[in-house]
């Protein structure tokens, strides 16, 4: 369990065992290669030390905090994928200020709670039709 062909992102009982159980640790690099941005740049969106994912992929999976903090990343850049169609220009809106999170990046704003529900707010209003 806890790769990303099998989660759903759906919030579905199978995610929350994945989650649970803590998602492969090499899931960070997966997600940094897809969306062609540096693992570095994963772990700081998800809050998650470089030393303690270096400890986390020797034992082969993340803590459940730390698996929490990865889906929630992985959940808002999969929206933007499906917003603009592409893993590239998911990654380069994620990279792009945004006056609506006071010109900081939407990836750089994921690390805490009210970040994430800012840009998965912003997100949301794009899905709408709205403009930011």
């Amino acid at each position: 369990m806890g790769t990303t062909s099998e989660l759903r992102f759906d919030f579905s009982p199978h995610d929350v065992a994945s989650v649970r159980e803590g998602l492969p640790a090499q899931l960070i690099g997966e997600i940094a290669q897809r969306y062609g941005l540096i693992q570095q740049d994963i772990l700081e969106a998800a809050g998650i030390p470089r030393s303690s994912a270096h400890r986390y992929k020797g034992l082969g999976r993340l803590n459940r905090e730390q698996s929490n903090r990865l889906y929630k990343v992985i959940y808002l850049l999969r929206r933007a994928e499906e917003l603009f169609g592409s893993a590239k220009l998911a990654a380069s809106w994620m990279n792009s200020p945004k006056v609506f999170l006071h010109n900081a990046t939407p990836l750089r704003y994921l690390d805490t709670e009210p970040g994430f529900r800012a840009v998965e707010h912003l997100l949301g209003r794009l899905e709408d039709g709205l403009v930011t």
